[in-house]
């Protein structure tokens, strides 16, 4: 059972109350007054002022009903349940005051929570908030927030405790229910504490508690505090059917767009692209286009929430953006995001969208988990996971196997390579098994005393190879892995493998199958996409830009779909960048097309 408020609350509305009711009547010498039964009750004596208490009912038969309460209350202070329980059941209710019956209610709400009766104490509690008197609210809402807790309501025994919150001066007691509200918020799936997250009002103080809450399982969890690396544990999706075409689902109609992107910075490169992606959408949108307007985010978050708000005010009924990960965060703890948002870049957990805004981001860790969905759906269920030493290829490593593992996979082996260094037949030894196979190969030639003649093979424990290498990087591994026989098993990757442009250079990673996006591969039917022949004098639509370019596309695209989206979770869409489809965190998930090199050339594989 979670602990009471102290009954201090009690003698606090107590004395308030005595205050302004002394008695006017003339009474018996001998009789207690009101003044000395509250007298004892606040120095302490509970038992001699229940007994004063009900003297004065005997002695007052018009009052008897509400100076029994009083004495009941006193009996509670004491810890004698029995004697309030008998003294509540001989009360006749209609002779009660409003004021009085609402301190009976507390009193039998408590003892149906001693027993466990959870719903006849609720019952006793229906009282509107707007109609607490302020000395009885803290209690109320206490003893609400346990019964709610008895019948496993969290989500209203939190409701409840935050109310009360907002009540307590600081000290013990607020330390204390601030305690409970951290461990109802912690019994909360997953799942079910983000998608309350999303639709809480940023302004209600509940808010702040969900956000608290996410934030401590995201740290508990050991992501990061991001979501990008939180894809790597989010289960796969079901078979499903095949994505539709975008015109063919429900879409919004408005007439102002907002884009934020910033023209200078760290990101001022990947932003060109992405806006002309935006752009270039936009010119091919068969349907009545909105009036856009492009806002430069700056380089901060400030600077780009005034951007945001500054779109607002000049009217923008959608926007698109902002890009960087720290504002989208900022954007979505907010309370500024008052019209339909799709952000170009996942937020930091545990901030998520609101309801009615999506968030869409271009990953490493995405393309990684589905390397692992592609292994298993081909029967691959061991894997060696090659991949630079540096944090994204930490990131990828951690999403592919998670993802792996869930699905009943298994990680035999991981090596992280120098990505500036030419030379990683040592590491790839280790990996494969070959540093293996030839000191076995030297111990049976020192035992035998014999020139035994065998080549090193690699481990036979393993399906698949996972390889997270950027062009440059891969033209240098897969000679060597060739060398060493590792490209006897299937090698999957991502897209960072292809340049973005057919070289015969790449001849040595025939072969390898990755992850990549399906208009660089010509593989994309749906006509509202303008096609790469359409876009050649862009820069951007080629070369490493290009995954952007189409993501920007595919932004446009999107956005006046937000709500379809949001109302179908898990129904793919025909996107550029692959099949797009919303999950319940408002994160837009995406199925890569697959490609495998063939003559130094990319071609699509299912």
């Amino acid at each position: 059972m979670m602990p009471m408020l102290p009954r201090s609350f009690l003698l606090m509305a107590l004395t308030i109350t005595l205050v302004a009711c002394q008695p006017t009547a003339v009474r018996r010498a001998d009789l207690p007054s009101e003044m000395d039964a509250q007298t004892l009750y606040l120095q302490g004596e509970f038992r001699s002022a229940a007994q004063a208490w009900l003297e004065l009912a005997k002695a007052n038969r018009g009052d008897r009903a509400r100076y029994q309460v009083r004495a009941a209350e006193a009996y509670r202070e004491e810890g004698d349940d029995q004697a309030m329980r008998a003294l509540l059941d001989g009360i006749d209710r209609r002779k009660l005051p409003p004021d009085d019956l609402m301190r009976m209610d507390l009193l039998q709400a408590e003892l149906a929570l001693a027993q466990g009766d959870a719903a006849g104490a609720l019952a006793l509690l229906a009282v509107p908030d707007g109609r607490l008197p302020e000395d009885r609210a803290p209690r109320l809402y206490e003893l609400r927030a346990r019964a709610h807790a008895q019948q496993k309501q969290v989500l209203e025994a939190i409701a409840d405790r935050v109310s009360l919150d907002r009540l307590l001066a600081d000290g013990p007691d607020k330390a204390a229910n601030a305690a409970e509200i951290r461990a109802l918020v912690g019994t909360l799936p997953e799942d079910e504490l983000r998608l309350r997250l999303r639709q809480a009002d940023r302004n209600d103080p509940l808010y702040t508690w969900l956000l608290a809450g996410a934030r401590a399982q995201a740290e508990a969890r050991g992501n990061g505090g991001s979501y990008a690396s939180d894809i790597a544990a989010t289960r796969p999706l079901e078979a499903q059917a095949p994505a539709i075409v975008l015109n063919d689902v429900e879409r919004a109609t408005y007439g102002r767009v907002a884009v934020l992107l910033p023209n200078g910075g760290s990101l001022a490169a990947a932003a060109r692209a992405v806006r002309e992606g935006i752009f270039a959408a936009y010119f091919a949108d068969p349907n009545p286009r909105p009036a856009l307007r492009v806002y430069d985010s700056g380089n901060t978050v400030e600077e780009t929430m005034a951007a945001y708000q500054q779109a607002l005010d000049d009217g923008a009924e959608r926007v698109l953006g902002p890009i960087s990960r720290e504002a989208v965060t900022a954007l979505f703890q907010s309370d500024v995001t008052r019209v339909p948002t799709l952000a170009l870049n996942y937020a930091d957990a545990p901030a998520l969208p609101p309801p009615g805004s999506l968030q869409f981001a271009l990953l490493p860790e995405e393309e990684a988990a589905s390397a692992a969905d592609r292994m298993i759906q081909r029967g691959l269920r061991r894997a060696l996971v090659l991949v630079p030493r540096d944090e994204v290829g930490q990131r990828a490593a951690a999403a592919f196997g998670e993802r792996l593992r869930a699905q009943g996979g298994v990680v035999a082996g991981q090596t992280e390579y120098d990505p500036s260094a030419a030379d990683q037949s040592n590491e790839i030894r280790k990996l494969t098994g070959i540093e293996q196979s030839q000191a076995r190969l030297q111990f049976l030639r020192g035992m035998l005393g014999a020139d035994l003649k065998m080549d090193p093979t690699p481990r036979a424990d393993v399906d698949a190879i996972f390889l997270f290498a950027r062009n440059a990087q891969a033209r240098v591994l897969l000679p060597q892995l060739k060398s060493l026989e590792a490209t006897r098993f299937p090698i999957l990757a991502t897209s960072a493998i292809y340049g973005g442009s057919n070289s015969s250079d790449d001849v040595d990673l025939d072969g390898v199958e990755f992850s990549e996006v399906p208009w660089l591969l010509g593989a994309t039917n749906e006509r509202s996409i303008p096609s790469r022949s359409d876009l050649v004098a862009l820069k951007t639509a080629s070369g490493p830009a290009a995954r952007l370019f189409a993501f920007g596309m595919d932004a446009y695209r999107l956005l006046p779909h937000l709500e379809w989206l949001e109302r179908n979770p898990g129904r793919p869409v025909i996107g550029a960048t692959g099949a797009l489809s919303a999950d319940p965190n408002g994160r837009i998930r995406r199925e890569p097309g697959w490609a495998r090199y063939t003559g130094a050339s990319p071609r699509p594989v299912d």
